[in-house]
C-alpha cells in the first residue's frame, strides 16, 4: 500500500507533528470559540461503551485503553468500537442487551477507518485506506487493495484499486458501496460498488485533458449542486481530501463530494442535499437541534484534522442524516451551550477533562441544519439512534496506545 503523510498511522503523525490523538466516543462538545450561554438544553447521552474506570463489567461500565480506530453499529443497535492497544487491533462489539465481547484483531495493525459498517453476518468492512473485513472472530481480509496508479474504470475486484478509500456503506438491499479517490496525477473521486468479484462505477468520472477543476466547469459544479437530471458518472469530484464519505437512506445513497452532500438516486441521477447554494444565510445556532438555515445552503468546511477527517451517517428510522464537519478542532465540555448531561461518574468526567481534539457533528432534517456535539472522532448510526467516539490522553507518551482512552456514547434525539 502507498503511504502518504496523510495515510499514515495517527500514533507516527502525532510523533512527526506532536498532534494529540482523539480517543472514544462522545457527545455534547463545546466549540473553542463559542462563549454564549443562551441556550439551555444540554444534551443527554448515555455511555454504552467505555468510560469506566476499569475493566470490570460491561458497556459503559468498562474502561477501554487504546486509541481510536474505527466505529460502527448494527441497524438493531449493535455498536463495534475498533482500538488500536500496544499488541495490536481489538475490536469490541456492545450489544443492546449490554452484553460486551472482546475480540483481537488478526491479519490488521495500526489502521485508522475513515468509516466503517456492518454486514449481516456480523462482519465489519473498514474504510481505512484499503478497504478491509473483519469477520466476528477477529480475522481481517483486504476486499479492495490501494495502488499508486488506480483504474477507476476497471470492473472486476481483481483489476480494480484505488488511490484511498474512505466511505463504506451497505444499503438495505446487502450491495456494498465505497467512496473512493485518485490522489496523484489527475484527482477525482468516486462512488463503486462492488458484488463478489464485480465492480461497478456508480459516481463520479475521470477528468479529460485540460478540464478545469472550477465550480464554473458544469461538471464540477453538478458534483456539489446537481442540476436536475444529471448523472452521477457524468461529475466530476476533485476535492478528494474532503469527499468519499457514504450513507445509506431510505431514499437513496448520500455521498459527500467536498463542500456539499449530493444524494444518488435510484435512477442513477442525483438530487442535491448539501449544495453549498448561500453560505451566508447559514448561522451557527444557539444549541444543539437548534435550526441554522437551510442544509441547501449550507456548505462543508475543509479539514483542519489529522484525525478521522469526515463521517456520514443516516438514520432510517427518522429519516435524518448526520454529518461531520471537521473545519474547526473542538472539546467536549460540561458547560457551553453544547454541554451535556450524562456523565455522572468521576472516570466519565475525567475522560471529558482529558479529551482531545474532535469534529463537530450536524443534522440534516426536513431540509434544516443543525449542530448536534461537538469534540467527536467518529459518528455512526442505527435504525433509531445516533452514536459517537472521542479519545482521552491519559499519559505522557502520544505514540503509546495504552496512554489513551476511549469510548462511545449514544446521544439523546428530541
Amino acid at each position: 500500500m502507498i503511504r502518504s503523510f496523510r495515510l499514515l498511522s495517527r500514533r507516527r503523525r502525532q510523533a512527526l507533528t506532536g498532534a494529540g490523538v482523539a480517543v472514544a466516543a462522545v457527545a455534547g462538545f463545546t466549540v473553542y470559540h463559542v462563549t454564549s450561554s443562551e441556550a439551555d438544553r444540554p444534551l443527554n447521552v448515555e455511555f454504552v461503551l467505555g468510560g469506566g474506570a476499569d475493566g470490570a463489567g460491561e458497556g459503559g461500565e468498562l474502561k477501554i485503553s487504546g486509541s481510536y480506530a474505527g466505529l460502527a453499529a448494527a441497524p438493531d443497535g449493535t455498536v463495534y468500537l475498533f482500538t488500536q492497544e500496544d499488541d495490536g487491533m481489538v475490536m469490541w462489539q456492545r450489544k443492546p442487551s449490554g452484553a460486551t465481547k472482546r475480540t483481537a484483531v488478526s491479519g490488521l495493525d495500526e489502521a485508522d477507518a475513515e468509516q466503517a459498517a456492518v454486514a449481516p453476518d456480523g462482519s465489519v468492512y473498514l474504510a481505512a485506506g484499503d478497504l478491509w473485513k473483519v469477520n466476528p472472530e477477529g480475522k481481517a481480509t483486504k476486499v479492495v487493495r490501494t495502488c499508486r496508479k488506480p483504474d477507476p474504470l476497471a470492473t472486476t475486484v481483481k483489476e480494480f484499486c484505488a488511490g484511498e478509500i474512505t466511505g463504506v456503506a451497505l444499503a438495505e438491499d446487502g450491495s456494498l458501496y465505497i467512496g473512493d479517490q485518485v490522489n496523484w496525477g489527475e484527482t477525482a473521486s468516486y462512488v463503486h460498488r462492488i458484488d463478489g468479484d464485480s465492480v461497478e462505477r456508480v459516481a463520479g468520472r475521470p477528468p479529460r485533458d485540460g478540464e478545469s477543476y472550477k465550480r464554473s466547469n458544469p461538471a464540477v459544479k453538478n458534483g456539489v449542486n446537481p442540476a436536475a437530471g444529471t448523472k452521477a458518472k457524468e461529475v466530476l469530484v476533485t476535492d478528494n481530501w474532503n469527499s468519499g464519505w457514504l450513507a445509506s437512506g431510505k431514499d437513496g445513497l448520500y455521498w459527500r463530494s467536498g463542500p456539499g452532500i449530493v444524494r444518488i438516486d435510484r435512477d442513477g441521477t442525483l438530487s442535491p442535499f448539501m449544495a453549498a447554494a448561500a453560505p451566508d444565510r447559514v448561522t451557527e445556532g444557539k444549541g444543539p437541534f437548534d435550526s441554522a438555515g437551510k442544509a441547501r445552503d449550507a456548505m462543508i468546511s475543509r479539514n483542519v484534522s489529522d484525525g478521522p477527517r469526515g463521517g456520514l451517517a443516516a438514520v432510517p428510522g427518522r429519516g435524518e442524516v448526520y454529518y461531520a464537519d471537521s473545519g474547526e478542532y473542538y472539546r467536549p465540555a460540561l458547560e457551553g451551550p453544547y454541554r451535556w448531561r450524562g456523565a455522572s461518574s468521576d472516570a466519565q468526567k475525567e475522560l471529558l477533562e482529558k479529551s482531545t481534539n474532535g469534529k463537530l457533528v450536524k443534522r440534516v432534517s426536513d431540509g434544516e441544519l443543525s449542530s448536534v456535539i461537538a469534540g467527536v472522532q467518529a459518528l455512526a448510526t442505527s435504525d433509531d439512534a445516533l452514536y459517537v467516539a472521542v479519545e482521552a490522553e491519559t499519559g505522557d507518551d502520544r505514540s503509546t496506545p495504552e496512554n489513551w482512552t476511549t469510548a462511545v456514547v449514544r446521544v439523546g434525539l428530541p
